[in-house]
């Protein structure tokens, strides 16, 4: 009986080690569910997707105030709306990422009826970002929300989010 449990305990043991390694590749898709709904528009882009862009800017540094590399992050989710800015599902997930990721604010730029908000984990360093959540408002139902997350230098973000 004992040679079975033992058997058996090798063989859960075994697993794990084969397909946690396998899970770990898989981030989160927060947004993926607010896709289905109308006027909203969705998009993700895989660890592997960003291994094939190589060591590239994801939007040209002259255009972005985001400068970051696609060699650094391991995926990006990106949730938009026109319409629905006000819907609680959406805030709920912002709130759960926040929460979950043990975010800080970096930075929040507010001007009028435009919000900018920028949240991130850092390593216990402060040397590299973790996460980085940058929440877009313009008006009360226009919302743009950029989740990544991977390894970013600090330095990337030495430039002036005010700009």
């Amino acid at each position: 009986m004992q040679l079975k449990f033992h058997i058996r305990l090798i063989t859960i043991v075994i697993a794990n080690l084969f397909f946690l390694p396998l899970m770990a590749g898989n981030p989160t898709k927060y947004f993926e569910d607010l896709s289905m709904k109308p006027n909203y528009t969705y998009s993700y882009v895989s660890p592997t997707m960003l291994k094939v862009m190589g060591d590239t800017f994801i939007s040209p540094q002259e255009y972005s105030n985001l400068p970051i590399k696609s060699s650094d992050i391991t995926s990006i989710e990106n949730i938009a709306t026109m319409v629905n800015g006000q819907d609680d599902e959406l805030w709920d997930i912002i709130h759960r990422i926040k929460k979950d990721k043990n975010m800080d604010t970096l930075t929040t730029k507010k001007k009028n009826n435009y919000r900018y908000d920028v949240l991130a984990t850092l390593t216990k360093d402060g040397k590299y970002i973790l996460n980085l959540l940058v929440v877009t408002q313009n008006g009360g139902n226009c919302v743009d929300v950029i989740y990544m997350e991977g390894k970013i230098p600090m330095e990337t973000l030495k430039y002036s989010f005010y700009d």
